[in-house]
């Protein structure tokens, strides 16, 4: 077989043994993803003597934002023993100044230092956290029915499940990430139900409508490629602070403004919408149904909430609102009754607007909810909505509850199996490439083995784009073949 070390081939793989060269590399170099538990088993590594004794485990030094558990801790083995801990990334370390890297990616991307004792010698190690999260097979999230306060709870699974919840963003009550320690305490057993009253999917669906069990199904959507995130619904284009008014919206949407303290509910736009948050499903829907309804009738959306940080503050402002499936949008003021009859050309904005989002959620793909129902107290505009989309679900509320505005109920797509990393893939970037070989031929004899390179030559190619496949490298033709290209500049440069 011919070997992947072409000319620019050469170059590229020049740089990274220059650089290997002039870095101080560490003792273990592992990789993982940023919404994984991410294990390391010190224990099975080739360059661990058998029978070792492992101590003084440290994640990071003084700030370090990100942790580790040990298989003492989470009651897996005996960590003295055994070598076996799990590194935890910190979602919330999410700006350069923290080392993350790629800051436009959710969660932490860079690399996680620590130091462990093995037969009493200082041994570093390096993780390498990629972007995104593992959905099955080795570091996917486990489960056997954990939930609060269950003594039969398996505690590494435990531990995976709020790594997971809190790498997507869910909040304990009250607000504020929860803390990964293998324990399903209250404040877990809170965020877990968030996400299980949107997975759900059903209309008016809140934490207190779900079993608080993770069982296969949320496992599933835990480990699914398009999980629901927990997001905040951000104006890219919002009226200048302290200025705000219903007649100059801009751009597709804008956020209801929260009332200013003082009383008489003065909306400045000083305070903010408290209700901004919700599913990247339902944030995903309002972002393409406003812009698809701005196409279509001119006028920019008023989006007047969707659900609090947590989720649960926003029962003291509606009795559902709180899975973040919910979506009210302001209606024109001449549109405030129950209809006559007769639909005026605010009406029949307000039908247009509520088709154009029906249709957004209809085309949107695995990422995006789509409407499960709408709500408003005014006859005339369902009646328009009915005829022009009859499979949709519609309610009159004769209350008036909903003259000033539509509710929208979204409901989950289909989901959408996670995937396991790619075998050989030991970088993890998406691809079985050169730079695995690169990582393999630098950890043989520590963190792999000859073993290692079959399984990677096996799976050459896999990840790449069709067509480009090329001939997998051997060993040492390509380490002959880049010591004649080093050679070749030498030569040159003594003449």
């Amino acid at each position: 077989m011919r070997g992947w070390c072409s000319v620019a081939g050469v170059s590229a793989v020049v740089v990274v043994l220059v650089s290997a060269v002039g870095a101080t590399a560490a003792d273990y170099e592992f990789y993982g993803r940023s919404g994984d538990l991410i294990e390391i088993d010190l224990g099975s590594l080739p360059g661990v003597p058998g029978g070792a004794a492992f101590s003084s485990l440290e994640v990071g030094g003084f700030g370090n934002p990100h942790s580790g558990l040990t298989s003492s801790t989470l009651n897996q083995g005996t960590f003295a023993n055994d070598g076996r801990f799990w590194v935890l990334p910190n979602p919330a370390a999410d700006t350069p100044g923290e080392g993350d890297v790629d800051p436009a990616a959710r969660g932490f991307q860079g690399v996680i230092q620590g130091n462990v004792r093995v037969n009493g010698v200082l041994k570093s190690f390096e993780v390498t956290v990629r972007p995104g999260y593992t959905g099955a097979g080795v570091g996917s999230v486990g489960q056997s029915l954990e939930r609060l306060n269950r003594a039969a709870n398996n505690e590494l699974y435990v531990a995976q499940q709020q790594q997971r919840l809190r790498y997507l963003g869910y909040q304990r009550e009250g607000g504020g990430e929860i803390v990964v320690d293998g324990d399903f305490g209250p404040n877990t057993d809170a965020a877990l139900r968030t996400f299980q009253a949107a997975i759900v999917g059903g209309v008016n669906t809140t934490q207190a409508n779900v079993d608080g069990i993770i069982g296969p199904n949320t496992a599933g959507w835990l480990n699914a490629a398009n999980a629901p995130t927990w997001d905040e619904l951000i104006d890219p284009d919002p009226q200048p602070t302290g200025t705000f008014s219903v007649s100059r919206m801009i751009g597709d949407f804008d956020l209801l403004p929260s009332c200013d303290p003082g009383g008489g509910c003065v909306r400045s736009g000083n305070t903010p919408q408290i209700e901004r948050f919700g599913t990247s499903w339902a944030i995903e829907l309002m972002e393409a149904g406003s812009a698809a309804a701005k196409d279509d009738t001119g006028i920019t959306q008023l989006m007047n909430g969707m659900s609090t940080l947590d989720g649960y503050g926003s029962s003291a402002f509606h009795s559902t609102h709180r899975a973040g499936m919910d979506i009210d949008l302001h209606v024109t003021g001449s549109t405030h009754n129950f209809g006559n009859g007769s639909v005026s050309a605010a009406e029949q904005g307000v039908i247009d607007t509520a088709v154009a989002f029906i249709d957004a959620g209809s085309v949107g793909g695995p990422e995006r909810g789509s409407i499960l129902r709408i709500i408003s107290s005014n006859e005339d505009i369902l009646d328009g909505i009915r005829a022009a989309r009859p499979s949709v679900s519609l309610s009159f509320d004769s209350s008036g509850g909903h003259r000033n505005h539509l509710h929208v109920d979204v409901g989950a797509p289909a989901q959408v199996a996670g995937l396991a990393n790619l075998p050989g893939d030991f970088n993890l970037d998406g691809l079985v490439d050169a730079g695995d070989y690169t990582v393999w031929r630098d950890g043989l004899g520590v963190e792999y083995t000859t073993g290692d390179y079959t399984l990677w030559a096996n799976n050459f190619g896999a990840g790449d784009a069709p067509g480009s496949a090329v001939a997998v490298p051997e060993p040492m033709a390509c380490l002959i073949a880049l010591a004649g290209c080093l050679v070749v500049p030498l030569a040159l440069n003594r003449r």
